[in-house]
């Protein structure tokens, strides 16, 4: 089975082929033209982004220096406070121990001898009142021997 077309028909056929095969060729210049420009556009971004890229690369790396910089400079800050507050608590501790030592114990000894000393005149006190009249006042020995006689 053998298909013929009339000569209008093959025209047709002929020209929708050819027409197609430069509607393809058009949109391949077209996308070869539009790639071109796309690689022309992203050089010039990169030629511009390269400088900005290194200055961040630059400040980025003067970042970490410093930052490691701060944190070595915090821990010898850190240990040297550690070290000032035991120092300083073991000062502290050794200043209650002779403050203790020197100013309350020799009060407390102190204390306890006015203690004793006024209880010795509490009870001489009250060994000298037995002896009394009723007025009050205490017998003398020469007075009792002057009223014997």
């Amino acid at each position: 089975m053998h298909i013929q077309f009339g000569a209008f028909a093959s025209f047709a056929l002929v020209f929708f082929v050819v027409l197609f095969a430069l509607v393809t060729v058009g949109l391949f210049a077209v996308l070869a033209i539009a790639i071109t420009k796309m690689q022309q556009q992203v050089t010039k971004l990169t030629n511009k982004l390269e400088p900005v890229i290194a200055k961040v690369s630059t400040t980025l790396d003067t970042v970490q220096r410093i930052t490691t910089n701060v944190g070595e400079k915090a821990d010898v800050i850190l240990t040297r406070g550690e070290a000032l507050t035991e120092n300083l608590s073991h000062k502290v501790e050794n200043t209650a121990d002779v403050v203790q030592e020197t100013v309350t114990t020799p009060l407390i000894n102190l204390s306890s001898l006015l203690a004793g000393i006024s209880r010795g005149f509490s009870v001489w006190g009250s060994m000298q009142g037995i002896g009394k009249n009723g007025s009050g006042t205490r017998k003398d020995a020469s007075s009792d021997g002057q009223q014997a006689k």
